[in-house]
């Protein structure tokens, strides 16, 4: 897939996992869950901004790669830190995996190539995020700047 901005709903489909935009307790970003008829779901806040909500999709995505042992009834619920039940590093796990669907290495580096004519720097976080509907906050994550 080359789109840009990536589609994460059309990644999460095409994984057998449905995406609802809920509202949800202030306090959590999203969850990933199996539902009764043992389809696995993952549940966004609506009332977060939407590079927020896409990253969030990532995340949740990240786990049911990585995770999936682990994704019950319950589910694997994630707050605003994304942090949960889950220990620190599988959580860093889930946002590595989120920021790298979210920002495709070679996708963004030859994107930036065209549009600066210059390697990937922090002066350009912004216009990437703008590029990819990701937050900059996401954007400096991924490239360690």
């Amino acid at each position: 897939m080359d789109q840009i901005p990536v589609p994460v709903g059309e990644i999460a489909a095409r994984l057998g996992i449905d995406v609802y935009s809920v509202t949800l307790d202030p306090n959590i970003s999203g969850l990933i869950k199996k539902n009764d008829s043992g389809i696995f779901e993952i549940q966004i806040n609506n009332t977060d901004a939407a590079v927020r909500q896409r990253f969030t999709v990532c995340h949740e995505i990240g786990h049911f790669l990585l995770h999936r042992s682990y994704i019950d009834g319950h589910g694997i619920k994630d707050n605003i830190l994304y942090r949960s039940k889950l220990s620190n590093a599988q959580e860093a796990e889930a946002n590595r995996i989120a920021a790298a669907l979210l920002l495709p290495w070679r996708s963004v580096k030859a994107w930036h190539l065209r549009r600066f004519a210059q390697p990937i720097d922090r002066a350009n976080l912004r216009a990437i995020g703008e590029k990819y509907r990701a937050s900059e906050l996401a954007v400096g994550y991924r490239f360690g700047l």
